[in-house]
């Protein structure tokens, strides 16, 4: 992936976090020596298709995934239910990848197809990061990552 790119990529995401989320996200230009974050995360992916056609894939932390569903929907955290979080994760992979092809493909020609959405128990952060479009952001949570790729 080019630096334009990766960059691109680097200030959606924060855009899109710090205005729909009140969450910051600091973006981390090298994988950390160590990552000792297997646990619960939730998997949001989305495709898209036009001119150039490709995916991405975020990955949450699960407890800023609920945090984020809790900023959103303005509840009180013990009332977010699990099918909310994985709206959220939906529609945050929506609005950020919609807001990433409007930056890069600024004449509309590519066309999103619906998200998804899943919990993935015992994931393992360490296994993407020989991902060729890996972005990886540092939050309070946790590491999120954001797969890209072009088909």
């Amino acid at each position: 992936m080019d630096d334009q790119l990766k960059r691109t990529i680097y200030e959606t995401m924060s855009e899109v976090f710090e205005t729909m989320f009140f969450t910051f996200l600091a973006p981390l230009h090298a994988a950390p020596q160590e990552i000792n974050q297997s646990g619960d995360y939730v998997k949001g992916k989305i495709s898209y298709s036009g001119e150039v056609s490709g995916e991405v894939s975020i990955y949450f932390p699960k407890a800023l995934a609920r945090y984020i569903t809790v900023n959103f929907l303005g509840f009180e955290e013990n009332a977010v239910e699990g099918r909310q979080v994985l709206d959220t994760v939906r529609e945050t992979v929506n609005m950020s990848v919609g807001s990433l092809l409007g930056k890069l493909d600024p004449e509309g020609k590519c066309m999103l197809n619906i998200p998804e959405a899943a919990e993935m128990s015992g994931f393992v952060p360490e296994s993407l990061i020989e991902e060729p479009g890996l972005c990886l952001f540092n939050t309070e949570f946790g590491l999120l990552l954001v797969v890209y790729k072009e088909k």
